[in-house]
Formats: C-alpha cells, sequence, structure tokens
C-alpha cells in the first residue's frame, strides 16, 4: 500500500512520537505535529466510534466553538485542551500495547485460569485482586478476558446440569470482577485516575499518596468479600460439582512479570526525574515490545525485537484503531475538563464554597458524593475530577491529600454504580445484562454500604493527616 494511504494506520503512533518529544524535551513543532496527527486519527475513526464517544467528541467540539466565540483569547485554551487530548491518548495508547502483548500471552491465558477455578469460597478474593493485578496491565482489557473466561467455564455442564448455579456463580464472579476492577483507582499507579490526580495536583506525588489511598482500597475489598460471603447461596453447596484447585505457579509468574513492568515505570521516573504519568509513557510501550520480542523469539525465523516491531507496524491498523472508543471517551472528557475550567469563574466559586461552611473532611466527602451523583448523569469522572481536582488542590479548604483520596473513591464508586461508565457498558455487552441491572440491582446493597463506609474513613483520615 502507498505510504501516502496509509497514514491514518500511522496517524496515532506519530501522535503518541511527537507527544513523547514535546513533554521531555519541550520541542513546539512536535507539539503541533500531536496536534494535527491526533485530529487526523479521530476523523478517521469517526464512523466506527460508539454512540457514547461520538456524544462526548461533539460536546467537547460544542465547548472548544463556545471558547472560540466567548473569550478574547481563546487559542491557548483551546491548544491547552488539545494537548491534554493528546496525552491521554497517548496514555491510553501506551497501556494498549500492553493490552496486545497481553491477549497474545500464555501466561495470562493461564493466570486467568487459575483465578477462575477456584474454590467458591476463594473465588472473590482471587477474581477481584486479580481482577486488580492484570488491570495494571490490560487497563480495561482485564473485564473483556476475565469476563469471556468466566462466560466460557461457567457452563451448564460445569454447574452439574444445575441452572440456579450457573446464574449464581454468573453473579458473583461477575460482581468480583467488576469491583476488582474499581479498586484500581485506589491502588494503580499507572491508571487514568493517578494521570488526572497528578496532574491537576501537582503538589502531590504516588508516594504520599499511597499510603493513605492502599488502607481506603482495603476497605473496600474487605467489605466487598464480606457481603459475598453474607448473600452467598448456601442452599446450593451440597449440589455444586467438587473439583481439584489447580495449580498457582502462573498466578505467581504472572504477578512478578506485573511487578517488573510496574517497577520499570518507577525507574524511569526516578533516572529521568519525571513525574509518574509521563514515565508510563516511557515505559510501558517498551515494556509491551520487550514483552512482544520474548513471544516471538520463541517462535523462532529471526529476532524476538524485529518480528514485535515489524508486527507493530503491519497490523498498526488495528492495534492501534482498537483504542479508538476509549481515546475518544477518556481524551475527550480530559480536553472537556480542561476547557470548562477556565470559564468557571474561580474567585466566585471560593465565595460560595466558603459560604457553604464545608472545610476538611466535609468538603472532600461532597466532592466525592458530586462526582458519584454526577457518574449517573452520564456525565464522566474523568470531567468532574479534573473540575474539582483544579478547583480545590490548593489547600486552602480541604487537605489535598484528602481530596485526592476522596476524588479517587468517587472513581472507584462511580464505575461500580453508574450504567453510563465504560467499565460497566463493556461488562453489560459480555453477558448480555442491562446496565442497570448490574449497577443498581446486583450491585446496590453494596453501594449502600460502602459509601457511609467511606465516608467514615474520610473523616477519620482528616483527624489523623
Amino acid at each position: 500500500m502507498p505510504p501516502l494511504k496509509r497514514w491514518p494506520d500511522y496517524s496515532l503512533p506519530l501522535c503518541m512520537l511527537a507527544t513523547l518529544l514535546f513533554l521531555l524535551l519541550d520541542i513546539g513543532t512536535a507539539a503541533w505535529v500531536a496536534r494535527f496527527a491526533l485530529l487526523s486519527y479521530l476523523l478517521v475513526q469517526w464512523p466506527r466510534q460508539a454512540p457514547m464517544a461520538k456524544g462526548i467528541l461533539l460536546v467537547t467540539s460544542g465547548l472548544a466553538a463556545t471558547v472560540l466565540l466567548s473569550q478574547a483569547h481563546p487559542l491557548p485554551l483551546l491548544l491547552h485542551g488539545l494537548d491534554r487530548f493528546c496525552f491521554f491518548a497517548t496514555f491510553v495508547s501506551s497501556l494498549g500495547l500492553l493490552r496486545v502483548s497481553a491477549m497474545r500471552s500464555r501466561l495470562v491465558r493461564e493466570a486467568g485460569q487459575t483465578l477462575i477455578r477456584q474454590k467458591p469460597a476463594l473465588r472473590y478474593p482471587t477474581l477481584s485482586l486479580g481482577t486488580a493485578l492484570f488491570g495494571l496491565i490490560i487497563n480495561i482489557g482485564v473485564l473483556n478476558l476475565f469476563a469471556t473466561m468466566v462466560m466460557r467455564s461457567n457452563t451448564l455442564k460445569a454447574a452439574g446440569g444445575h441452572r440456579d448455579i450457573q446464574q449464581a456463580r454468573e453473579r458473583r464472579m461477575m460482581l468480583s470482577i467488576l469491583r476488582g476492577f474499581a479498586l484500581a483507582p485506589l491502588v494503580s499507579p499507572l491508571g487514568i485516575t493517578m494521570a488526572v490526580i497528578l496532574a491537576n495536583m501537582p503538589s502531590l506525588t504516588w508516594a504520599t499518596l499511597a499510603p493513605v489511598a492502599l488502607p481506603t482500597a482495603a476497605l473496600f475489598f474487605l467489605l466487598g468479600w464480606w457481603l459475598d460471603w453474607q448473600r452467598r447461596p448456601s442452599q446450593l453447596a451440597s449440589r455444586v460439582p467438587a473439583t481439584a484447585p489447580p495449580a498457582l505457579t502462573p498466578l505467581w509468574r504472572f504477578s512478578l512479570l506485573a511487578l517488573a513492568i510496574t517497577l520499570s515505570v518507577f525507574a524511569v521516573a526516578q533516572a529521568g526525574q519525571m513525574r509518574l504519568p509521563l514515565a508510563v509513557l516511557v515505559a510501558c510501550p517498551l515494556s509491551a515490545i520487550v514483552w512482544m520480542a520474548s513471544q516471538r523469539q520463541r517462535l523462532g525465523g529471526g529476532t524476538g525485537l524485529r518480528r514485535a516491531v515489524t508486527q507493530v507496524a503491519r497490523h498498526s491498523r488495528l492495534i492501534f484503531g482498537a483504542n479508538r472508543g476509549e481515546i475518544a471517551v477518556l481524551g475527550g472528557s480530559a480536553c472537556l475538563g480542561a476547557l470548562l475550567t477556565p470559564l468557571v469563574d474561580g474567585q466566585a466559586l471560593h465565595h460560595l464554597l466558603l459560604a457553604s461552611h464545608l472545610h476538611g473532611a466535609a468538603m472532600a466527602i461532597a466532592a466525592m458524593l458530586l462526582v458519584v451523583v454526577l457518574a449517573q448523569l452520564g456525565l464522566n469522572p474523568i470531567v468532574s475530577v479534573t473540575l474539582l481536582a483544579s478547583l480545590l488542590g490548593d489547600g486552602n479548604i480541604v487537605d489535598p491529600r484528602l481530596l485526592a483520596v476522596a476524588l479517587m473513591c468517587s472513581w472507584s464508586l462511580s464505575m461500580i454504580s453508574s450504567p453510563f461508565t465504560a467499565s460497566m457498558l463493556v461488562l453489560s455487552q459480555l453477558i448480555q445484562r442491562p446496565a442497570r441491572q448490574i449497577a443498581w440491582r446486583w450491585n446496590g446493597l453494596f453501594f449502600v454500604l460502602v459509601v457511609p463506609l467511606l465516608a467514615g474513613w474520610l473523616w477519620m483520615l482528616s483527624v489523623l493527616l
């Protein structure tokens, strides 16, 4: 195919490379290359976008037009929003390369099967923590991977011919997967949530947040495990066919791989003296290529590195086109938040917040609840979290660490309760169940219990910090 006709295939990789050059070396020309490459990618992918992605892109375009017509100097605002879009497009694509490596990995399949085939009493912790662990690398792809394996393994034959056992297993395992994925905003240093928090609250680092966020994630996980145990269908236990538990070797091997990739991000951040989200853009694609190279090397026929790079170049349309939805939703929402923030009268809002008499923990809890409520109306947390982190992150009203953890909690709560989040829509499509059924009926009691638990925990943290 002539190079000019293949330009759409390479527009996103070019955007990634130019974004890195701009962020690392401050090359202004690279920023313009990244912007035009991203716009080209979005135009080419538009016909294949889902309705939600198209809606976010249209709203973002409408807000950009509003900025253009209403602001005296709109160009800096528009370029800032577009640069934020480029950053998150590069972020999502960097993790997407890891996902490509993982989906082709025999180790990932074996480790996933190990999690699926655990005993009922251990299925929740292994699936929930396993989803969180896999999510470090595969991101939202872990839902596709685990939910597909659950559907394939949870057959009527495996349930001994009992339809009620099959349905109970599906409900418990899907909730375990969803809640495990919802741990990512609290535990993952590589995730979108951490990138948004650190980008809008530069006084914070992962090292300052981890001692507060990780215990919060433990509370979230333990409540889910306890509720799963309390609501287990004990009357069906005697009818469940007995199976031998699988060996844990594949899971341990994958855990070491995930740890190595995570440590590579911290190593790049330390060596390059860069913030963690930027280190993700460097370390994750390199880790993905090395992982692909090791897979290709075992197949023989040339060096693994050369074959891995050739594979990415040859299948760039499929590899980078698969990220179109996440890029539109997450990148568009980030751009939307960046464009909205300058339009808000910060001084007027500050006086309004002072008039509300909300300070400290009360403000953090109010921010958490506001994000969750807006998520029920279809507003992606990346927009509301960006706005709140930008407006409240100066530390005058609430401790930045407390606010950051509250916003991370709100992101997790939105993922398990809103029918409009990407995670809920993916799971709903995979198991052919309405998103509202999963979010409000299956997960309703957990949501009702976890919100006051997290609110009380935030109040306690405000005393300890």
